[in-house]
């Protein structure tokens, strides 16, 4: 970040030490380093954090180029320390480092926060204004609370594999979506542990996990099966109970569209020159329509195939109705509406991504670069109060990199 882009995040200011694996822990340091914050990362001596070297991911097999996007993708404007925190002589420096810090996140079990001295209460007790996030699998308390999870069999856990599903059979969506979606929300309780903290004066435990992060996501499909006893109709394009509550092909793509009210059907047939229908008792109004959709969706069907998606979204736009092409994952880099938001962005060292999750006063987002393993160690170090001759004598006896 430059200097008066610093300046204006958000999150200037907030001090941030993590001790994360994986993706879901990263993610909710890589949110708060967008915003703004002063992420220190604490990588193992002679382990780098995993993620700097997967070679394949969902069917995608990286080279090197691909695994620094890989990690860059999760770590991106942090800094990098590499200290060995349970040794006698590291103990100190992750002791100080703690309590000049604002907040701590993590997503390590129990059994290795204790081992690492990590836990709230010691962390608390060396910094009792320190805000400390740990994020959770299948959850925080309880008989599954220390059970190995990552987003598979946490996406299987809280019925998302099933709610997403088009079928009986439970489909698994690429791209360790709990994951990033629980280490986001992991973010948004730090800032509000934040906000408490400035009220109270002290600091707080918040935290979350992926069923927690997964339920809130599929509220609305849970508290219908909760509350009504019924579930949601899966998603069925040539089925649905709503026919223009749905995608169609198009003769180049598809396209969605969604309409529940009578205005809306009456803005769009005109749109898409099929006016006439109107006067045809089967489609007249809304509740016509699907009262008879059995009729109307394969007519409906072939009259979309006859254009391409683009016409028919220009087309429809300002109708009334909801309407969006199905975009590729591929075509997004290069989608203006994407780009003139900023959505995406092309950092310094030329990979591409979503700058932040939110923006405030138009700040849209740190865009700084990847640390290299231990990259920052004498920098923290030194801002720690350590000499030249202290840093240097840690190194050769291993404590740090």
């Amino acid at each position: 970040m430059h200097d008066e882009t610093a300046a204006e995040a958000p999150l200037a200011g907030i001090r941030v030490v993590e001790m994360t694996m994986y993706v879901q822990g990263p993610t909710s340091g890589l949110t708060l380093a967008s915003l703004g914050a002063d992420v220190v990362k604490i990588e193992q001596v002679g382990q780098a954090d995993y993620m700097r070297s997967f070679t394949s991911l969902f069917g995608v097999t990286f080279d090197e180029r691909g695994q620094e996007w890989l990690y860059a993708s999760l770590n991106r404007n942090k800094r990098s320390l590499v200290l060995d925190i349970a040794s006698e002589a590291g103990r100190p420096v992750f002791e100080r480092l703690i309590s000049q810090a604002d907040a701590f996140i993590t997503n390590l079990r129990t059994a290795g926060l204790a081992r690492y001295g990590a836990d709230p209460e010691t962390l608390l007790g060396l910094n009792p204004q320190l805000v400390y996030c740990r994020g959770g699998g299948f959850g925080l308390r309880g008989e599954l609370a220390e059970d190995l999870c990552q987003d598979t069999v946490g996406m299987a856990h809280a019925g998302f594999m099933d709610a997403i599903s088009s079928t009986d059979v439970p489909t698994y969506p690429p791209g360790a979506l709990s994951d990033i979606l629980t280490g986001t929300n992991m973010a948004s309780a730090v800032m509000a542990g934040l906000i408490k903290r400035a009220r109270t004066g002290r600091g707080c435990v918040v935290g979350t996990s992926q069923t927690q992060a997964l339920l809130w996501l599929t509220s609305q499909a849970v508290g219908v099966a909760a509350n009504v006893g019924q579930r949601m109709d899966r998603f069925d394009v040539t089925g649905a109970w709503n026919p223009l509550f749905t995608v169609y092909e198009t003769a180049d793509g598809w396209i969605a569209i969604a309409v529940l009210q009578e205005a809306q059907w009456q803005g769009l047939a005109p749109a898409v020159g099929i006016e006439s229908w109107l006067d045809d008792p089967r489609f007249a109004t809304f509740e016509d329509v699907v009262a008879n959709r059995a009729e109307f969706t394969p007519l409906f069907a072939a009259h979309m195939r006859t254009d391409t998606t683009e016409v028919w979204w220009r087309a429809i736009r300002g109708c009334g109705a909801w309407v969006s092409p199905v975009n590729r994952v591929e075509d997004l880099a290069d989608n203006p509406d994407i780009l003139a938001n900023e959505y995406l962005v092309t950092y310094d060292d030329g990979f591409i991504g979503p700058p932040a999750m939110l923006e405030v006063d138009e700040f849209r987002g740190a865009r700084g670069g990847t640390a290299d393993y231990g990259e920052h160690t004498d920098e923290v170090l030194t801002e720690l109060g350590r000499s030249g001759a202290d840093i240097a004598e840690l190194r050769n006896d291993g404590i740090i990199a």
